[in-house]
């Protein structure tokens, strides 16, 4: 019997005697989709122009973990390269990865382990790393995962819980079974020491800066505490190409890492558990001794699936299709990764845009990474729904980065303001929060959004990430100039894009300026919420770029992108008033040609769905009284633009957005405006679907959506709230109050 049969029963016996049969929700979640190039279809048919990869990975984590788990197939932490892609038979090891899931950032404070043997050559060099291994894919949940080693004739075991993981490595015939942990860092820095008293080894990998001032610290660094089930025998460290037996510490050098070996007896399964925090190494064994109290592998792997399964349970689907509930439940649970925990268990977090400062958070669980230019539109409002508690906890720590930062920040990445957004998403957030009726410091929240909307930063704050780029010329004009380089950002232009977004941004402060009585600053906000007709060219009937004069782009084309619509197209940018779409139906000429020129760019090569920017546009139909082609377009980007297969995101699925667009539009309703407390309907593909609520904050405790029969391509054209007859939308407060909404077909169909 060859060593990789050998290998493969090991993994099929020892599955099966740990890893129980799942009867729950856990065991639809298929973590290979969207973690390879993209297979999904355009508008008009055609395969995706460009390669776009959903950028997911393989990850082993609770709810919104500190930490995930995952098999590393990309060393380094560079941009864009996310540390795991289906198909790829070696693996580097397995990493404690703060990757942001699905998006096209970079890792940051990152470890990773490999188990080897002495008996062979120690891959410590990173050309050797690479070892060809077997993912058992039918076996991995975000609870568990299983990878076996060929050559080695090792099967890796992983589970683990909020911060910490917990590994069981079973070697068929162990000799001399060796561990490496090494520091993921590309600017030669970082520290690692082995603790023979203690029987552990500790490290930490400091955090750069993502956009300007790269490889400046960022003032936070991934900790953390490694223990092992048995004594160590051998042990060495790594650095600059270059090991050391019996060294203990390494310290700022290229590649650095520890290597311990052991002695089991009688093939006895050596287990790993690893602590990690953003405070400190003495807080990454608090989290490891509390979460991960003893060795018990299963009760730990129980106890995340129990976690899992409960939260995923908050959306019960009834259908027959097998693979709509996979593509269903994957996409909650991407939904459900970020934004990151970073608290301790003692409450401890790092101070935000502050070097090496520590705060305690108290009575709430402080939370980072949450790409709110994208988050902002879905992602953040399904979590209001389903996990509120944790919500309410997310706008807690906005404010208190914006208290620490004296900035609210746009789009907070590794506990630090950046440049990633054109917009000022976060103020979308805590609006839409606030007319939801969380329960937070509105006047608090309020200075803070203001001070965004009408401030304007200094040279130095926009170069930290500070403030609206282009803010000045914004609340003199109405408008940015085509003469106003952004030199300070990535985007260098964007000046439309900008406007366009300022504009929705500055009615979501709005909205909240009313709550809090500031009638005069409501009055103001809103009108600059209507700056987007500013960069209306009416000879063209489209949004164009304007010149300082006020004369328009004159060489334009509305399927070329421009720098000045952040790379895409007036066609793709143009229909971004989300707040005040009756009026862009006005300026496009009305109703008829509203309908036009939407019908065209929708079955257009030039709707890019994985486009956050265009997302809602399918649901516009809906405000000129066409339900059912919003229905039609909802159904059939469902279909084309969702696979349950590796390729089944049509572009990042950036901090699950993209999969929480999904998760509500399969469902049947949008909120194509945040802060309106408003959804659009479609109509579901399911059976049936019951959001089971927190009675907390949804009085009515559970909403079911049905329809007569099974949807997934049935356009309905009737709808009734608890028996009575409805349009196509519904509020906030009809969730809350819960009840059933119902979609049926009657024999005919009218669009008024």
């Amino acid at each position: 019997m060859s060593t990789k049969t050998v290998l493969i029963l090991l993994i099929v016996a020892l599955s099966s005697c740990n890893h129980k049969s799942q009867t729950n929700y856990i065991q639809f979640i298929d973590q290979k989709i969207g973690t390879n190039t993209s297979t999904t279809l355009l508008a008009d048919g055609s395969q995706q122009i460009q390669a776009a990869d959903g950028q997911t990975i393989i990850g082993i984590s609770a709810p919104f973990g500190m930490t995930q788990w995952t098999p590393q197939s990309q060393s380094g932490q560079q941009k864009c390269v996310a540390p795991y892609y289906y198909g790829n038979i070696y693996t580097e090891g397995f990493r404690a990865t703060h990757w942001l899931n699905g998006a096209c950032e970079k890792d940051y404070g990152s470890i990773s382990i490999l188990p080897s043997t002495l008996s062979q050559e120690l891959k410590f060099l990173p050309t050797k790393r690479p070892t060809f291994s077997l993912i058992y894919f039918e076996d991995i949940s975000p609870a568990y995962m299983s990878v076996g080693f060929v050559q080695e004739q090792l099967l890796t075991e992983v589970t683990g819980s909020k911060r910490c993981g917990l590994f069981r490595f079973s070697w068929l015939a162990p000799v001399d079974p060796v561990i490496m942990i090494y520091i993921n860092n590309d600017y030669d820095k970082g520290f690692i020491h082995i603790d023979l008293e203690n029987q552990e080894i500790v490290g930490y990998n400091p955090v750069s800066k993502f956009y300007r001032n790269k490889g400046e610290s960022a003032g936070i660094a991934g900790y953390f505490v490694a223990k092992f089930s048995m004594p160590i025998n051998e042990y060495g460290t790594f650095g600059n190409f270059e090991k050391e037996k019996g060294s203990t510490t390494r310290k700022d050098q290229r590649q650095i890492g520890a290597y311990v070996s052991f002695q089991p007896e009688n093939s006895e399964p050596i287990l790993l558990k690893v602590g990690t925090s953003f405070t400190s190494i003495e807080n990454a064994r608090k989290n490891l001794e509390t979460e991960i109290e003893d060795w018990n592998f299963n009760a730990t792997k129980n106890k995340l699936e129990k976690q899992w399964n409960e939260m995923l349970g908050r959306i019960d689907i009834e259908t027959t299709d097998s693979l709509e509930l996979s593509k269903f439940y994957t996409a909650l649970y991407h939904s459900l990764l970020h934004p990151r925990l970073m608290s301790d268990v003692n409450g401890d977090y790092p101070v935000f845009n502050a070097a090496d400062r520590i705060q305690n958070s108290g009575e709430f669980n402080y939370y980072d990474d949450f790409d709110s230019w994208n988050t902002s539109r879905a992602q953040m409002p399904l979590l209001s729904l389903i996990a509120p508690e944790e919500y309410k906890d997310m706008i807690a720590s906005l404010l208190q980065k914006a208290k620490d930062g004296n900035w609210l920040p746009a789009s907070p990445l590794a506990n630090n303001f950046t440049m990633a957004s054109t917009g000022d998403y976060t103020s979308s957030i805590i609006a839409d929060a606030a007319a939801k009726g969380f329960d937070f410091d509105y006047k608090l929240a309020y200075n803070y959004l203001k001070k965004n909307a009408t401030d304007i930063p200094t040279a130095g704050e926009l170069n930290d990430g500070k403030g609206r780029p282009g803010s000045e010329s914004y609340l003199t004009n109405g408008f940015i100039p085509l003469e106003e380089p952004l030199m300070n950002f990535p985007q260098t232009e964007s000046q439309v894009a900008r406007v366009l977004e300022y504009s929705y941004n500055d009615w979501c402060v709005a909205q909240l300026a009313n709550r809090v009585g500031e009638n005069a600053d409501y009055n103001t906000l809103l009108a600059n919420s209507m700056n987007f007709t500013n960069v209306f060219d009416e000879d063209r009937e489209w949004m164009n770029g304007c010149y300082a004069d006020g004369s328009f782009v004159t060489d334009f084309d509305p399927d070329q992108a421009q720098p000045f619509f952040n790379n895409r197209t007036s066609r793709q940018y143009t229909w971004y008033v989300p707040h005040s779409v009756p009026t862009l139906i006005e300026l496009l000429g009305g109703k008829a040609q509203f309908e036009e020129k939407l019908s065209s760019f929708l079955n257009s090569a030039q709707y890019k769905h994985a486009d956050a920017i265009s997302q809602h546009v399918p649901y516009l139909f809906n405000y000129i009284g066409d339900w059912a082609t919003t229905q039609k377009l909802v159904k059939a980007i469902l279909t084309r633009e969702y696979g349950a297969d590796v390729g089944g995101l049509s572009g990042h699925d950036n901090a699950g957005q993209l999969s929480a667009w999904y998760v509500l539009s399969s469902m049947g309703f949008y909120p194509t405006c945040p802060g309106s407390n408003e959804y659009q309907l479609s109509s579901p593909i399911f059976k049936k679907a019951t959001l089971h609520l927190n009675k907390k904050y949804y009085s009515g405790k559970r909403l079911i959506l049905s329809t007569d029969q099974e949807a997934k391509s049935i356009i309905f054209n009737q709808v009734t709230l608890n028996n009575k007859t409805i349009g196509n939308s519904i509020t906030h407060r009809d969730i809350q109050l819960g009840g059933e909404l119902h979609f049926s077909k009657k024999q005919t169909y009218s669009k008024e």
